[in-house]
């Protein structure tokens, strides 16, 4: 795969690395990838199968994401195939972890190495594409794998004594200082020197938007776990200005105190709100946590071309995106309307509504920016009047009878 440029050799090649990563869910079960007691089981399939030639082959995986630009369709399925049952495995099995702790450290640093070099933005212009029907199965388990990811990252609960938690909370922190509070930071780390105790801070977290001072416990009140610190690490980090956040914050700090908008809480609203409307928790339909991932009906549905556009959604694999530009519109409308710490389940009804309507409304080939534009300019009067319209349609249903 890596060494020979021949596409009939490299259709086979792909196939059958697919065939191998797959085989313990097309033929054994997940338990050949079983933990039992302090040893794995004795049968060496899926990603462990293939562990030791990709350590002498470092880039493989870099020409195996290189292989879904290809011109020829059937090595660009088979080669996002054999990707899927990577992530699967790894997702399901991580290579020869022997605790839960060690599972939930493997298989996010294999996902990421695998986003890092493009799979995401390979596959989503493939989803756009005119002739996705070719593609249609492995993008389709592709997507089911990202709704699969996403639970998973949801119910790792953030816990402070976690390493990977806790540096997610501090990079967050340190995304708030100033230029020059960050380089002293910075300075201080690479001299090897004890950063120096800053004085006790009542409102260390409030200060971030964060509506008390237990990060953790907001995030559970929330029911976005891990899942809501990586979104809200990524809101805070957000390029092409590395210093947004210390900027929006320090705005923020000069209202009082009863009308602030709370950015960290609004963070974890919309990936609350987000997680809803992609339906991620609906995977589990024709799915179970032993890596069977087909919904046989909807994966019949990909027959038919009519279906493609209900069944893909390439805005979830944009979900970053999506996330920072709620976040922004959650912050416009706080505004907009004036409101206050009490208001805040108003302005989060108001921002489902926003996202049911533009990203629920979008085709299959809508581009990203053309939605984040829309997020951007929806006036307020106009959502407030679609909320009137969808309350009444509520009340309608529900009351409807009677008050005739």
């Amino acid at each position: 795969m890596v060494s020979n440029p021949l596409v009939n050799i490299l259709r086979g090649a792909v196939s059958i690395l697919a065939a191998i990563v797959a085989k313990p869910y097309d033929a054994l079960g997940p338990s050949a990838l079983t933990l039992t007691g302090d040893n794995m089981s004795d049968t060496v399939l899926g990603f462990r199968a293939l562990k030791p030639v990709l350590s002498t082959q470092p880039t493989f995986l870099d020409m195996l994401v290189m292989r879904l630009s290809s011109a020829d369709h059937v090595l660009c399925a088979n080669s996002l195939q054999l990707i899927n049952s990577l992530m699967r495995d790894a997702i399901t099995n991580s290579s020869n972890a022997t605790t839960r702790e060690q599972h939930d450290a493997e298989w996010p640093a294999f996902i990421k190495r695998l986003q890092d070099l493009g799979v995401i933005k390979a596959v989503y212009s493939l989803m756009q594409n005119n002739n996705v029907q070719d593609l249609a199965h492995p993008l389709y388990d592709f997507q089911a794998l990202t709704r699969i990811m996403l639970r998973q990252w949801r119910s790792i609960p953030f816990n402070v004594e976690t390493k990977d938690h806790r540096r997610g909370l501090k990079s967050v922190q340190l995304a708030s200082l100033s230029e020059a509070e960050r380089n002293e930071r910075i300075k201080q780390q690479t001299n090897g020197e004890a950063p120096q105790k800053p004085p006790k801070d009542t409102e260390r977290w409030r200060k971030l938007g964060f509506g008390t001072e237990y990060p953790g416990k907001e995030m559970e009140d929330f029911g976005v776990g891990f899942l809501g610190l990586m979104d809200l690490m990524d809101f805070a980090r957000q390029s092409p200005d590395p210093f947004y956040f210390h900027k929006l914050l320090l705005e923020k700090s000069f209202e009082p105190q009863k009308s602030r908008c709370p950015i960290a809480k609004a963070s974890l609203a919309v990936t609350a709100i987000l997680y809803d409307h992609f339906e991620v928790d609906a995977v589990a339909t024709g799915t179970n946590d032993s890596g069977d991932l087909f919904d046989q009906q909807r994966y019949a549905a990909l027959e038919s071309r009519s279906n493609l556009e209900a069944v893909f959604k390439p805005l979830l694999l944009q979900w970053s995106r999506l996330h920072t530009s709620s976040v922004l519109a959650f912050i416009r409308l706080w505004e907009e309307t004036g409101a206050e710490v009490q208001d805040f389940l108003k302005i989060e009804e108001l921002v489902r509504i926003l996202v049911e309507d533009v990203v629920g409304l979008a085709g299959r080939q809508d581009d990203v920016l053309d939605i984040e534009s829309r997020m951007k300019e929806y006036e307020l009067s106009e959502l407030r009047e679609l909320q009137m319209e969808l309350l009444e349609l509520t009340h309608e249903d529900t009351w409807g009878m009677h008050i005739r």
